[in-house]
This record gives C-alpha cells, sequence and structure tokens, in this order.
C-alpha cells in the first residue's frame, strides 16, 4: 500500500513538473471525442481551444532584482489535489470546462458528478485513453460530496453549478480540517463567461518564488566591505 502511494506521488508529481504546452499536447488529442460528448462540437472546440491559449501564458516566469543582487523566479505551479464537482444544474460542458482547466494547470484531479455519472465515466476514459494516468485522474462518485472534501491535502474544489450550489460547497469546505482549500466557482452554466475571465486559469494556480543567491562574493560582500569602511572611519574619528 505504501508503495502504491509512493508510485502515485511520483506520476502526480511528473504530470506537475511538466510544461504547459506538454499538458496541452496531450489533451487536445482528446478534444474531438469529448466535444461529441456535450452534442454542441463548435461551443465546446471554441472554449477548449480557449483554455489551450490562455495556458500557453503559463509557462512564462518573471525576473525579479532581489535587495542584494540575488537572482528571484516568479512562477505559476498548479496548486495541487483537486476535487471537481458537478452539480446537478451543471451542464456537462460546464464540468468539463472546470476538468480540463484543473488537469491543464498541471493537477491531480477527482472528479465527482454522481447525477452526470454516464457523461463522467465516457469523459474519463477518453482522457485516459489520450494517455491521462488513473494516478492523475479520476472518478469519485461513490462517495459523498461532505466525505471527498475530507481527503488528505485537498487543495481546491472546483464547483460547476449555480450560486446556490456553490454556497453549499463553501459552507462544507469551511467545516473541514486540513489544509486551506480553494473555492472555484462556475456559476454561468449557459455562457460560461467564468471561462472567459483572463484569471480563469490562474484560480488553479499557485504563484511560487525561486531565489538564486550569487551574491556571497558580490552584493552581500560590499555590504560587509561597507560596514568594516564605516566602522574604521568611526574608530579613526574616536582617536
Amino acid at each position: 500500500m505504501a508503495q502504491f502511494k509512493i508510485n502515485q506521488s511520483n506520476v502526480s508529481e511528473t504530470w506537475r513538473l511538466m510544461s504547459v504546452q506538454a499538458r496541452s499536447d496531450i489533451l487536445k488529442n482528446a478534444f474531438e471525442p469529448l466535444s461529441a460528448l456535450t452534442h454542441d462540437d463548435k461551443a465546446a472546440m471554441q472554449v477548449f481551444n480557449h483554455l489551450l491559449e490562455q495556458g500557453k501564458h503559463l509557462d512564462d516566469s518573471v525576473m525579479l532584482a532581489g535587495a542584494t543582487g540575488e537572482s528571484n523566479e516568479l512562477y505559476i505551479q498548479a496548486r495541487g489535489k483537486t476535487l471537481v464537482v458537478g452539480c446537478e444544474s451543471a451542464h456537462p460542458m460546464s464540468i468539463l470546462a472546470q476538468l480540463l482547466a484543473g488537469l491543464l494547470t498541471g493537477n491531480e484531479v477527482h472528479l465527482h458528478a454522481p447525477t452526470h455519472q454516464d457523461f463522467c465515466q465516457q469523459a474519463v476514459d477518453i482522457l485516459h485513453g489520450v494517455g491521462i494516468s488513473e494516478d492523475v485522474l479520476t472518478i469519485a462518485n461513490d462517495s459523498q460530496t461532505k466525505v471527498l472534501l475530507q481527503m488528505n491535502n485537498l487543495a481546491q474544489v472546483a464547483v460547476a453549478g449555480t450560486l446556490l450550489d456553490v454556497k453549499e460547497v463553501a459552507a462544507q469546505v469551511s467545516q473541514a480540517d486540513g489544509v486551506l482549500t480553494q473555492v472555484i466557482a462556475l456559476t454561468d452554466l449557459a455562457g460560461l463567461s467564468d471561462v472567459f475571465n483572463p484569471d480563469y486559469l490562474h484560480r488553479f494556480t499557485t504563484e511560487r518564488v525561486k531565489t538564486i543567491n550569487t551574491t556571497a562574493i558580490g552584493g552581500n560582500a560590499s555590504l560587509l566591505e561597507m560596514s568594516v569602511e564605516q566602522t574604521e572611519v568611526e574608530q579613526t574619528k574616536t582617536v
């Protein structure tokens, strides 16, 4: 059992560390059969392609200068374990949007939409068929929502449903123990305007900073040198 968990963690970590472009290349192979499931191929492909276009920017990093000259790289990373909840009111396309956004941004996704059981199974089978590992994407329709919200290290819950649905899930999230869990709402179930917000994919990610200290002989040494010189001047004045 312990070895299984290690293997699952390794697969999820590999998915997380891929570039968005690499994940896009895998996911787009599923777009045609997934769009057929929605019975509105044209609208589905528009949403899918929009997600890919927005995802291109997530691979970009920003270099920031440190106070003493060190290198700081600001970049985007997957937030972590994600539960996608498709409520009874949700349209299949809204569930797919949340599911694909979670995967595209590098998260491990658990799909929970018990009133859309057949649709979920078909969608997950398609995604597994193009190379998404079962360790990265699973169906969790056998459990109640409140039980799933107690899973270890749950980073975020992406809800497709009405505003009332989202409030109910958020209330359950607030009662759960463990790490702080983000709630990502998609409530425009027909127009999917939430998906077209510029920050939509960013909601599934977190910012990280990588600092490389190259100043041991540079900036820090200069500061130390200035400090020594100042001390010598003060001692000279005292004498």
